[in-house]
């Protein structure tokens, strides 16, 4: 959850412990935490044819991933890229099972769902040699100006690569390989689910301050009838007895302490969602006082994320405030200034929103204590 971690930092750096304050908790999106020793259809074709660390967990759901490979999702690329490819009027049609389990693609995100399947499949091909990585996208018609039909698309390819058609068909055929490889690849960790949009807030103004955070999720399992979120918190947890509560799409079933430092929140869904719905749900933790809390309220995505907003009511306990604007995971932990300073005294409430968050880059608010808040 919001107080700092949702999704793949194991590799940011441990702040100096002997200060509650500078315990770093971060907001990513799904599986991993801060410290790795603690927490861890049928369209025609033209030819006919990682304090608190909150992170949502496992996912209960049927038939997750089971029985696709890199060959299945490879086979819905070259089927995608037929005719009007990504600019398909009827892009639902052309995006198959295998490729709408690793993206997430749905008809019921609307608009989004075209956006964000460019997005990762731009993503995924971005490290390919310059000829693939042309002959992908190319083929894709990631541009609204690309050619209509997939030949006039090849022939552009090769003439841009002084080769023949035949020679840039291979050349797609190559790349969707490799970039079916990567999409599994990112997968690999998935509960069925990755975050769509993430709104956090954090009122510091409280005696037990309360970390709230309104989630959006994107179904990839092709059911899912429960999730489960695992919550660290700081130091060794021996008295603490933080509050728990969630609303919306779940129902809380269960919690249970799996750790000295760390619960289980067991969550059914309202209904069995399909792959590509969205799932809203808000959650809430309260904290036992105010110097457990760490000076960030962060995000950094593993997969795909449309948006993330962080809004931390100061208090007047911070000295200097900046804004995390993708940088790199070490770069949290710096006391100096990263980023675009706030003025706490003119914004004791700041808000800082992120759009098309790119996966691995840490986002939020850093900030200093002006003292170390009381209890």
């Amino acid at each position: 959850m919001p107080y700092p971690s949702f999704e793949g930092l194991a590799d940011i750096p441990q702040m100096p412990s002997t200060d509650p304050c500078s315990r770093h908790l971060l907001l990513t999106d799904s599986s991993c935490c801060p410290d790795p020793r603690q927490y861890v259809l049928g369209e025609k074709d033209e030819d006919g044819a990682r304090c608190v660390f909150w992170r949502p967990g496992h996912a209960a759901s049927e038939g997750w991933n089971v029985g696709i490979d890199v060959s299945d999702i490879a086979d819905d690329l070259a089927h995608l890229q037929r005719n009007r490819g990504l600019q398909s009027a009827n892009l639902a049609a052309r995006v198959g099972p295998a490729l709408a389990q690793v993206t997430g693609y749905g008809p019921a995100r609307g608009a989004d769902a075209r956006t964000s399947l460019v997005r990762q499949l731009l993503v995924a091909a971005q490290d390919l040699p310059p000829d693939l990585h042309l002959a992908f996208a190319r083929a894709c018609a990631t541009r609204p100006d690309d050619q209509p039909t997939l030949t006039a698309r090849l022939r552009d390819v090769g003439t841009h690569i002084k080769r023949s058609t035949e020679v840039a068909r291979r050349r797609v055929t190559d790349a969707n390989l490799l970039v079916a490889s990567r999409l599994m690849e990112n997968t690999k960790d998935a509960k069925g689910w990755f975050l769509h949009e993430l709104r956090s807030h954090v009122d510091l103004r409280n005696d037990s301050p309360v970390y709230r955070a309104s989630y959006t999720l994107v179904v990839t399992a092709p059911t899912l009838t429960h999730v489960t979120e695992m919550i660290s918190l700081p130091g060794d947890g021996t008295d603490l007895e933080p509050g728990f509560a969630v609303s919306g799409s779940v129902r809380l079933d269960a919690v249970r302490r799996v750790h000295p430092q760390t619960w289980e929140c067991q969550m059914s869904l309202d209904r069995t969602y399909g792959c590509g719905e969205l799932i809203q749900y808000t959650s809430s933790v309260r904290l036992p006082d105010r110097t457990v809390v760490p000076p960030m309220l962060v995000m950094a995505p593993r997969r795909d994320c449309r948006l993330f907003a962080a809004t931390v009511h100061l208090a007047g306990l911070a000295d200097q405030v900046w804004v995390l604007d993708g940088v790199t995971p070490p770069t949290v932990t710096d006391d100096e200034p990263t980023g675009p300073l706030i003025d706490p005294a003119a914004e004791p409430r700041p808000t800082v929103e992120f759009h098309n968050l790119v996966p691995g880059l840490v986002y939020g608010l850093r900030w200093t204590w002006r003292g170390r808040p009381s209890p």
